[in-house]
């Protein structure tokens, strides 16, 4: 696969961020006029959000046939549709009207971040690292690692769920709070593993480091809007940053414990093909 195409993945992702980021904005405005129970503006209207996801339909319909056409393994290519399949179904939702109920729109939170998460794997299977040949690691010393890791983007999807039902009024904050414990718990165990035990390789390395650093911050970021609504703080544009922010953070959460889990399951070998 060739460089170009590895970029081009790079711009769908991009791209999917901005989408991710002024869908968060119109969500965390209403957020907080909810909370203030008074009219808020918006920073980014409706217009800039739904023109950001045509763009992002159409360039990630380019990238599954640039990768269909590539000397791509069949698991890239059914992924780079999947995602496709995944935003169709997304940017249909997106596009009711009137307003989405308050289910719909969950959904569509959670659909994006699953796409983001799909593009994200694109980026990492048409990279050269991903395409050379892969440097494999006894995994014998530490043979939870590789169900470990499997485990890690399940319990993070969990969260966002949680955290988009909260953020609807669905559920309470007490549920999603309880669960990033849980993954900051699991996430920080995984990496550390990795970090402490497995020298090589860099990527998969440098996969542990991304990963304990965006939940760190995501579990920063979560205290931070907490407290700001307990101290009736939601109605600053401060608030609605620091929201956006925490989806941002959860979505690249998310794509970062697929990536890891990739990466495990790659490098390090199960115990009964271990090198003796």
């Amino acid at each position: 696969m060739t460089l170009s195409l590895h970029r081009y993945a790079i711009f769908v992702a991009i791209l999917a961020i901005g989408a991710i980021v002024t869908g968060a904005v119109m969500t965390s405005t209403e957020v907080a006029a909810r909370q203030t129970q008074s009219a808020v503006s918006p920073l980014i209207s409706e217009t800039v959000h739904e023109s950001l996801s045509i763009a992002l339909a159409l360039l990630a319909l380019g990238l599954a046939i640039w990768i269909s056409r590539s000397p791509a393994p069949g698991w890239l290519r059914t992924v780079a549709w999947f995602a496709i399949g995944t935003l169709a179904i997304d940017a249909a939702l997106g596009w009711r009207k009137p307003a989405l109920t308050v289910n719909v729109a969950v959904f569509h939170a959670l659909l994006a971040h699953i796409f983001f998460s799909l593009v994200i794997v694109s980026v990492v299977g048409t990279s050269a690292s991903w395409n050379s040949s892969p440097e494999q690691v006894d995994g014998s010393i530490k043979p939870f690692l590789r169900p470990l890791a499997v485990v890690i983007p399940p319990v993070v999807f969990l969260q966002i769920i949680l955290g988009a039902t909260y953020r609807h009024d669905i559920t309470s904050v007490m549920p999603h709070m309880a669960i990033a414990m849980g993954v900051a718990f699991l996430a920080l165990i995984g990496s550390s593993v990795v970090l402490q035990n497995f020298p090589r390789p860099a990527t998969m390395r440098h996969s542990a480091v991304v990963l304990i650093s965006l939940v760190l911050t995501q579990v920063c970021l979560g205290i931070a809007a907490f407290v700001m609504l307990v101290l009736n703080a939601a109605g600053t544009s401060y608030f609605v940053a620091i929201t956006v922010a925490h989806v941002l953070i959860g979505a690249s959460t998310l794509a970062a414990s697929v990536v890891l889990a990739m990466q495990v399951r790659r490098s390090v070998l199960p115990r009964q093909r271990s090198p003796s």
